[in-house]
């Protein structure tokens, strides 16, 4: 394949809760580095949907505009993630109607997917068709059919598919805030992208991204994508049980979340209390510590339930034996991952961006992972030869996510967990 010209790569991660934008350069070496980061407040997204148009717009546009004055000229291109209820997966067996006994080329394997995005795309937009396996002649269970001699060639392939009417509004906010799209990525590929290993990805592990409105679910086995699903529980639910419990303003839950709360109750005693701002006017009230923490214990239980539920859906009847790799902004809530362990009895880690990136540290948060792995994957797919071991960032992105970093986690210098309050 001859090498891609193109330098410069953007991704753009639409939340709930925040757009982000990320433009890296890939130099003539395969160097990758990140040159220009923006970010916004995210308005009109709902569980992934679009729920107000000309509000998303806004974000986006604004978070595409922080990126274009650092870069100096207008971003290229992006890949951007999606999420949302509306997108359907399947496994399916794809097959080529002819080809006789020569080796198996680039074209052929082409060919193969071109067909399988045809027949499902008559009906519905083709995110992906992720091959898992190939048959060629009567040879099973082949990677990499390249070079190989048989009659006929066949895919075990992973589909991903989507009502149109959400994708195509998706993409129109995207025209109207100026961004052309290179690309919908399903947000849990990416985020697999820079979070699992090669090992968990070989072995078996479950990728659960927890946004603000969906978490996104992908298993990986046998170094490929072999279920993906998306969970309407995230961040956002979180929030609102604590808004409906203590009868806060949703501002004032998420603060309490972040600076109070934790999914552990062991040991915290029902008559231990912190004062809660309530968002209205200044005015603080003494709540339960206890109470804070049962509130979100019991959404985080109802959470692990639905990704057992979603892996049987996927005909997985165990938790692969890597276990359970949870990231995302809101992966990080205080004892969800111990939650998770308990009541799917597995192994389960808070991942973020891989170490085999290089990245500063101001990249390797879980809040990150989406908007690098969409680069990674765009990059790695599109960019012959870009296969730096590190991907590194300008100072100026360095300062700016800084800033971001410090704005956001300001609290966890100065406040305790409830946990810790006991």
């Amino acid at each position: 394949m001859a090498p891609v010209r193109e330098q410069l790569y953007a991704a753009i991660d639409v939340g709930t809760t925040k757009v982000a934008t990320l433009v890296a350069r890939v130099g003539a070496s395969g160097a990758i580095e990140v040159v220009a980061v923006g970010r916004a407040s995210s308005e009109g997204m709902k569980k992934g949907m679009v729920a107000d148009a000309d509000a998303l717009t806004q974000s986006v546009r604004a978070s595409v505009r922080y990126a274009e004055e650092m870069l100096g000229h207008p971003i290229p291109s992006a890949f951007v993630g999606i999420t949302g209820a509306f997108l359907v997966s399947e496994n399916v067996t794809a097959r080529m109607s002819d080809g006789g006994q020569q080796p198996v080329s680039e074209r052929d394997v082409d060919r193969l997917i071109e067909d399988t995005v045809a027949e499902y795309g008559a009906r519905r937009p083709v995110l992906h068709v992720i091959p898992r396996m190939y048959q060629v002649g009567g040879v099973r269970n082949v990677r990499n059919p390249l070079g190989l001699n048989g009659a006929g060639l066949a895919t075990q392939a992973h589909v991903v598919y989507g009502a149109p009417e959400p994708i195509a509004l998706l993409n129109k906010v995207m025209a109207d805030a100026g961004v052309k799209v290179r690309g919908f990525i399903i947000e849990q590929l990416a985020s697999a992208e820079a979070v699992l290993t090669a090992d968990e990805r070989e072995i078996g592990a479950v990728l659960v991204d927890i946004g603000g409105g969906t978490s996104d679910l992908a298993v990986y086995k046998e170094g490929t994508l072999a279920h993906s699903a998306v969970i309407p529980v995230a961040g956002t639910q979180f929030t609102t049980d604590l808004v409906i419990g203590l009868g806060i303003t949703p501002a004032a839950a998420e603060a309490t979340k972040l600076h109070f709360g934790s999914c552990d109750t062991m040991g915290v005693s029902e008559k231990e209390s912190v004062n809660v701002d309530t968002g209205m006017a200044g005015h603080t009230r003494p709540v339960s510590c206890f109470h804070i923490n049962k509130l979100l214990r019991d959404r985080a239980i109802e959470l692990t339930r639905l990704v057992l539920f979603k892996l049987r859906e996927g005909g997985f009847d165990r938790v692969p034996a890597s276990g359970i790799v949870l990231t995302g902004g809101s992966a990080n809530l205080r004892g969800l991952a111990e939650v998770m362990r308990e009541y799917a009895h597995c192994r389960v880690r808070v991942g973020t961006p891989l170490a085999a990136f290089g990245l500063p540290d101001e990249l390797r948060e879980s809040a990150f992972s989406t908007g690098v792995g969409l680069l990674a994957w765009g990059i790695q797919r599109r960019h012959a030869g870009a296969v730096a071991p590190a991907i590194t960032v300008s100072e100026p992105v360095s300062s700016k996510l800084r800033g971001w970093l410090a704005s956001r986690f300001h609290w966890k210098r100065s406040e305790k967990s409830l946990s810790a309050l006991a």
